[in-house]
């Protein structure tokens, strides 16, 4: 190729053509996405549109009632790696006695840390509200409140808060208290009171927690009888024993639902239960298509209470229960249940008759829970039941059992005996929790237990007491002369005329209003029940002090004038009228 510049001629190369121009763009792409988002729009409101249009049909068809199914039981902490491998003061039950004891530990041991084991999945809760003012409530019961009214104010059944305890995992490693934590929905099948060890059930078999000082408060079972026990689930599903917040959550809606509800036995658990059951019509506002419920309570004596006061007494409190629109089917016995050709339950009853109802209640009494006893290897009592412990609440070293399970040595009976009330429970569990933190404390007690038909019966009972044995009544007279009496119209010849019961009458409601009965044995006083008497502060504390001194039946006036019965009214006075007025100011201003 030659240079042009040297050759200083033409140059001979031919110049580059220009380049070809460039092609069309192509088309833009059709808008699917826009297609597909129509599409899926118009497909999910059609799918909405079909559930709608299935949804109608199904209220048409009466078919959309929910179903309420109860809670799953859950465990906290949920794994057993959580727990604790030592504690300091262990409590296996988280009861009346339990919750006691660890306020009586807190008190005398400042810097304790207790490790409260709990079979139920809840926190600490107040039992007796459950057979009293719970079914009042408009609405079922909420497990994270548990509240009720009393009074004209709001309560909770819960002691403490979920804020109160710690976290299983913070609490072992704080080294030094105060501080508590509780483990819910845990069961401890045995305790090795030589080594201080106490075995929990895990999913792997058992995990040992060892402790310093332990408590077992298992507290007691309710019985059932046989006819239920064995019977189909379809019968099993309409009784309830109504002993833990599950079963109240499970009867209360199941009782809503109903148009006829049974209650088997007359004890004090059965007739609170039976009580405020009949007052829940009166209660519980209801809608206009509504009937009120049908409520029915079956026992085997003459009266209420059979296995406490005379039979006068009981067929006396019976009345109180009528009054409430409750159908009381005295000595009458439960043969068999079955399912009815409705649905239902249907009761073959000892007089020949059968009764068809939607939901039983069981108030038969309870035992005491000792299955940990044989793997203990701890000692039971084969006659009253429960754990054998000494008069300071101790089983073993450093091992206490109070509350329902406990058969306590009394000194100042020189015998044993076992109390099965919240009362006595909560006074044992105190005691126990102090005796843990070093102190000697003897378990002398009376037993004593409260039955309340708000203000239509309160009966307070102090020491032994049972209907076999002798009893002495002083009952205050109350005469209604003041008010008009309704007399019976003269029957004619044929027989008819207008003569009302004699156990409707005024008489006989003011008859058995206020008084005393004494228990004997022997010539001695060995219990006091007190019998619609107004509140007197330290009553139990005070009727006890009477049972220590072992008073004799010559002494039953002098101590009716103690308790303060001739200055009983028979009517008691309001909360204003009680109320003491203050000095009227005359030269006051009006601003």
């Amino acid at each position: 190729m030659l240079e042009c510049a040297r050759t200083k001629g033409p140059c001979s190369v031919k110049p580059v053509p220009d380049p070809p121009t460039c092609p069309p763009p192509p088309p833009p792409p059709f808008p699917w996405i826009y297609v597909w988002v129509v599409g899926s729009f118009l497909s999910i409101m059609g799918i909405l549109y079909k559930m709608y249009l299935w949804r109608q049909e199904k209220e048409k068809l009466g078919e959309s009632v929910p179903i309420w199914r109860p809670r799953r039981k859950m465990k906290r902490p949920f794994h057993s790696t959580d727990l604790p491998a030592c504690v300091q003061y262990l409590i296996v039950g988280a009861g009346a006695a339990g919750w006691a004891a660890y306020n009586a530990i807190m008190e005398h041991d400042k810097t304790a840390k207790v490790f409260i084991i709990s079979k139920e999945d809840c926190l600490p809760y107040d039992r007796p509200p459950m057979s009293k003012h719970m079914w009042w409530n408009a609405d079922p019961p909420d497990i994270f409140h548990l509240n009720y009214v009393e009074l004209g104010k709001r309560h909770t059944m819960y002691l403490a808060k979920c804020l109160d305890f710690l976290d299983p995992v913070k609490f072992y490693r704080k080294k030094k208290g105060p501080a508590v934590s509780i483990a819910t929905g845990w069961c401890v099948l045995r305790v090795d009171a030589d080594d201080h060890v106490a075995f929990v059930k895990t999913l792997c078999g058992e995990q040992p927690i060892y402790y310093e000082r332990c408590l077992l408060a298992p507290g007691s079972k309710p019985r059932n009888l046989s006819i239920f026990k064995y019977a189909p689930k379809a019968v099993r599903d309409r009784v309830c024993t109504l002993r833990t917040v599950r079963d109240l959550e499970i009867a209360y809606r199941k009782v809503k639902k109903s148009k006829h509800v049974t209650i088997i036995g007359a004890g004090p658990l059965g007739c609170e239960l039976a009580w405020h059951l009949g007052r829940m019509n009166k209660a519980v506002e209801r809608h206009e298509d509504e009937e009120p419920i049908q409520f029915v309570q079956i026992y085997k004596d003459r009266g209420i209470l059979g296995g406490i006061v005379p039979e006068y007494l009981g067929e006396w409190a019976a009345e109180k229960i009528r009054a409430e629109g409750v159908n009381c089917m005295r000595q009458t016995q439960v043969y068999d249940a079955f399912e009815s050709a409705d649905g239902r339950l249907e009761l073959t009853l000892s007089n020949g008759t059968s009764l068809i109802t939607d939901y039983v209640f069981v108030c038969v009494g309870a035992d005491p829970r000792t299955e940990m006893a044989g793997p203990s290897f701890l000692e039971t009592d084969p006659v009253n039941g429960g754990f054998l412990v000494n008069t300071e609440l101790e089983a073993r070293t450093h091992l206490y059992v109070a509350g329902d399970a406990a058969s306590i040595y009394s000194q100042w009976k020189d015998t044993r005996i076992r109390m099965d009330h919240y009362g006595p429970a909560a006074e044992q569990g105190y005691i126990a929790g102090s005796n843990m933190t070093g102190y000697w404390i003897p378990c002398n007690m009376e037993p004593h237990f409260r039955l309340s038909l708000e203000g239509a019966l309160v009966m307070e009972v102090v020491g032994e007491v049972g209907a076999c044995m002798p009893t002495v009544g002083v009952f205050k007279p109350c005469s209604d002369e003041a008010k008009p009496q309704v007399h019976a119209a003269p029957a004619d010849a044929s027989g008819g005329g207008d003569r009302p019961c004699y156990k409707k009458s005024d008489e006989y409601q003011n008859r058995y209003k206020r008084g005393l009965l004494y228990y004997m044995r022997d010539e001695f006083i060995v219990g006091i029940v007190f019998w619609n008497m107004p509140p007197m502060e330290n009553r139990k504390d005070v009727a006890t002090e009477i049972l220590r001194s072992r008073p004799t039946y010559k002494e039953i006036n002098k101590i009716s004038e103690l308790l303060g019965l001739p200055e009983t009214e028979c009517e008691e006075k309001a909360e204003e009228a009680l109320r003491e007025t203050g000095p009227c100011i005359q030269n006051r201003r009006e601003f």
